[in-house]
C-alpha cells in the first residue's frame, strides 16, 4: 500500500518537471494524495480488530538453592597447586529442569582444630538436570596465595546460589 503512494508521488513529480502546464497542478494534486493516504491510514488504525490477548500464565521459572542437592563432593589438588579439581553429583529436587547454578567453595586449614581461612572461589556450573534426576559435574576452583601456606588439614565448605531453570 505504501509503495502505491510512492509511485503516485514520483509520477506527479515527473509530470511536473516534464510538462510546464502540469506544474500549476502539482501542489493541489500532491495535497490530495497525502490527504487520501492519511485518511486511509487513520481508517485502518481505527478499524484494526486485532485483539490483544492476555499473556498466558507463565510456568514457574525459578529454582531455589534449597532444591539443589550436592553429594559425593571430592577435592583434588591440581596444577598449579593453587588450583583444585572439584567433582560431585548434583541432584535437582525441583519440578523444573535445572540449567545452571553457582557453586561457592571455601577452604580452611584446620590443623589441631584451629581453623584458618585460606580463601573462597565462586564458579558457574552448567548442568542441565531434569526434575528429580542427578548428574555428575566437574569444575576447578582457585585459591590465590594458597601456595604460600602449608595446608595440612583442609576443611571444605560449599554452597549453591543463583540456580537457573531451563527456559523453553
Amino acid at each position: 500500500m505504501f509503495w502505491a503512494f510512492g509511485v503516485a508521488a514520483v509520477t506527479i513529480l515527473y509530470l511536473a518537471v516534464r510538462f510546464k502546464r502540469f506544474q500549476s497542478w502539482v501542489e493541489p494534486v500532491l495535497t490530495i494524495v497525502v490527504a487520501i493516504g492519511l485518511t486511509v491510514a487513520i481508517l485502518l488504525w481505527f478499524t484494526d480488530n486485532r485483539s490483544v490477548a492476555p499473556e498466558p500464565a507463565q510456568p514457574r521459572t525459578a529454582i531455589t538453592p534449597e532444591e539443589i542437592a550436592l553429594s559425593d563432593m571430592q577435592f583434588a589438588v591440581g596444577q598449579p597447586v593453587t588450583s583444585y579439581r572439584v567433582t560431585g553429583t548434583v541432584t535437582n529436587n525441583s519440578a523444573i529442569t535445572l540449567q545452571s547454578f553457582r557453586l561457592t567453595v571455601e577452604l580452611e586449614n584446620c590443623p589441631a582444630g584451629a581453623c584458618t581461612p585460606v580463601g573462597a572461589d565462586k564458579t558457574l556450573i552448567i548442568a542441565r538436570v531434569p526434575p528429580g534426576q542427578s548428574q555428575p559435574f566437574t569444575t576447578f576452583v582457585v585459591f590465590t596465595g594458597s601456595d604460600l601456606l602449608q595446608i595440612t588439614a583442609p576443611q571444605w565448605s560449599w554452597s549453591v546460589s543463583d540456580a537457573r531453570a531451563l527456559r523453553r
